[in-house]
């Protein structure tokens, strides 16, 4: 049943397994006094941050804040969701899921076809170590590809003899397998027999591909030589959606100790070869562009997605593909970069050659989302003047506009394109484009282009402007939809405008809490650093903006002579760098860098959670103690000082 798993069931099978059990399974846990210690396997580090509590059954990790029960780690650790995690722990606990009434899903309602493609991957592997002819595919995959045996193994490669019915005969012996194999895109029927069917893949190399629990759901087969097609895909069938799948996503997951970023690659070899050579987090699409569905689905198990391309024309036009199913799901604290290899190279050729160190310095330097759009919306400019500099601006914001209005990274590239094309950002953020169109970055045409730019903006109003980042007084810009009327002609709801004689102002930004105020006072003032000091239970919670905090601080203690530049340089963390630009781009930035008094307003503040901290503990000490027991001194005097507290932070 694909119903909802009770929460009875949940609590039982939390009861029945031993986080210390889960956890030593996957990595290496040391006895420290009551608890047990560990590296963390969620970030990077070199002395032990992670601590177990056996009795509580509750880890946390002092690092990276990364904390939770049995389920919440093998979902971390595994790159599982919420029910997979559940089936795991289960199955290791002999029990079995019970699901509440509901609807089957689709392969519930397919576990026999299923089953038949898990035959037929099984039946695949076995001709390649047992079947006469044998040794032409395993030549092909060690000799011409390079391929080892445990590599062919991690990815239950395979071989589909020559001949028309050696699958229908091991698998579809039965008339409802042989129904069931059709159903699954094993089978062809016979044009001029109905019910007869003979073998889709014959004589070629075979590819599983498991979703992301490792369900066979189709496969693809390479030839040998030069035959046509070289590559063959399953067709869709009720378990096999390509446009939904990644191939090589299930390996990389069982695979990769730290799953922080996916290479997404254009072929089966290129996937395999990289893991070969020890880059296991690389994922291929099948046979179609990458599309948002992807770029959504990998967004969920990590933090950034490098999309990796040739460097000839095809691979430039597939990474604009890539940039367009990007831009509707990007997130604030997710990344989308671009790899160009050299002309004529592919990822499988490139790591043969280079090796897996070097490799990893292209990803490393790969290019960022905003260099891609800005130097593609520069490439379609046909004019070197003003009104190419429109033209830019046009085929930027068409690009820029399809990011959610509602993330701090359309903002940052709006910003960007004001400095690029010398347009300032509110009237940038004001910008209007029509609903029916929303790409305006391939297939837009020049002279629609000019078109438009005619009909909706005021040349003057843009280019005779006062430019609000090249000066001191500079106040971010906020992005605004502005409705000015309707056009007709064009079809446009609203247009550039800076709506002379109208004294309506964007919408003001929220105001920062103590925390990112001080935050933002040693960001601006790293000098102070040092003349703090931070007391560990404040640097230790689990808060997300005391995290970005002590970073801050544990950074600038370290190196008194950088700035935020240095900082942001060196950090990987995706959340406390998209934190950090946000409040560097807050209106509040400007008055922070002219205070006198940064040391004390961090003093200050830290003196309030000091405060708070306190009150909490108190309560937890006193409320654990109960009303009975608070009859020694030491307890009246505990409580007394909670009562000054509480009155102070009502004053």
């Amino acid at each position: 049943m694909a119903g909802r798993i009770p929460d009875q069931f949940i609590d039982e099978l939390l009861a029945r397994t031993d986080l210390t059990d889960v956890v030593s399974s996957r990595i290496s846990l040391k006895k420290t006094g009551q608890n047990y210690s560990a590296l963390c396997p969620f970030h990077n580090e070199k002395s032990p941050s992670f601590s177990l509590n056996p009795n509580k059954q509750f880890y946390y990790c002092f690092g990276c804040g990364a904390g939770g029960n049995a389920i919440s780690f093998v979902m971390e650790h595994d790159h599982l969701d919420f029910v997979e995690a559940i089936e795991v722990l289960a199955k290791d606990a002999g029990m079995e899921v019970p699901r509440e009434q509901g609807a089957p899903d689709r392969y519930e309602q397919n576990a026999e076809l299923l089953k038949r493609l898990s035959e037929s991957s099984t039946f695949f592997q076995r001709q390649l170590i047992e079947h006469p002819d044998k040794r032409k595919a395993t030549d092909y995959l060690s000799k011409e590809r390079g391929l080892s045996g445990q590599i062919a193994k991690v990815f239950g490669l395979g071989y589909a003899p020559s001949g028309w019915d050696n699958l229908l005969k091991a698998v579809g012996q039965r008339a409802e397998h042989q129904e069931q194999l059709f159903r699954g895109g094993m089978l062809i029927e016979k044009k001029d027999q109905a019910g007869h069917y003979y073998d889709r893949f014959r004589d070629r190399i075979i590819f599983p591909i498991r979703d992301s629990r490792g369900r066979v759901i189709g496969f693809g087969g390479r030839a040998f030589g030069d035959e046509k097609p070289k590559y063959l895909n399953s067709p869709e069938t009720p378990v096999f959606q390509k446009s939904q799948e990644l191939y090589g996503l299930f390996e990389a997951k069982q695979n990769t100790q730290q799953l922080d970023q996916i290479i997404v690659v254009e072929g089966y070899m290129d996937v395999i070869v990289l893991a070969q050579h020890g880059i296991t987090n690389a994922v291929a699409t099948l046979g179609t562009s990458v599309n948002s569905n992807h770029i959504r689905k990998l967004f969920k198990l990590v933090s950034k997605v490098i999309l990796c391309f040739d460097g000839d024309k095809a691979g430039r036009s597939a990474a604009i593909r890539g940039l367009e199913a990007s831009l509707p799901v990007m997130q604030d604290e997710k990344q989308v970069r671009f790899l160009f290899l050299p002309e004529g190279e592919d990822p499988d050729s490139l790591v043969r050659k280079e090796g897996k160190e070097v490799f990893n310095h292209r990803l490393e330097d790969a290019a960022s989302l905003s260099h891609v759009l800005f130097e593609h919306a520069r490439n379609q400019v046909t004019l070197a003047d003003e009104e190419g500099e429109a033209q830019f601006a046009r085929n930027a914001m068409g690009m820029i506009q399809q990011i959610p209005k509602e993330l701090t990274f359309r903002s940052i590239l709006i910003k960007q394109l004001s400095e690029q094309s010398g347009i300032d950002s509110e009237t940038l953020g004001h910008t209007a484009l029509p609903k029916n169109n929303p790409s305006h970055s391939v297939n837009s045409s020049a002279n629609n282009t000019e078109t438009e730019i005619n009909n909706h903006f005021d040349q003057d109003q843009i280019f005779h402007h006062e430019d609000n980042f090249a000066n001191d007084s500079y106040h971010p810009a906020y992005s605004a939809e502005t409705y000015t009327g309707s056009n007709k002609q064009s079809g446009y709801k609203g247009r550039f405008s800076k709506r002379k004689n109208e004294n309506t102002l964007p919408p003001a930004p929220s105001s920062l809490s103590k925390i990112k105020q001080a935050s933002l006072c040693l960001l601006l003032h790293p000098h102070i650093a040092q003349q703090l000091d931070i007391p560990d239970p404040i640097i230790n919670q689990a808060n997300d903006e005391i995290k970005i905090f002590s970073k801050i601080w544990r950074y600038f203690t370290k190196n008194p002579k950088n700035n935020a530049g240095h900082l942001l340089g060196e950090l990987v963390d995706n959340a406390i760098y998209f934190g950090i630009i946000d409040l560097l781009n807050h209106q509040d930035a400007i008055n922070k860098q002219k205070i006198s008094n940064s040391k004390q307003e961090v003093q200050d503040m830290v003196s309030t959670l000091e405060r708070d901290l306190g009150l909490t503990n108190s309560k937890e000490r006193l409320k654990n103690k109960g009303n009975e027991s608070i009859k020694d001194t030491n307890s009246k005097q505990e409580l007394r000082n909670l009562m000054d507290l509480i009155r102070q932070k009502k004053s």
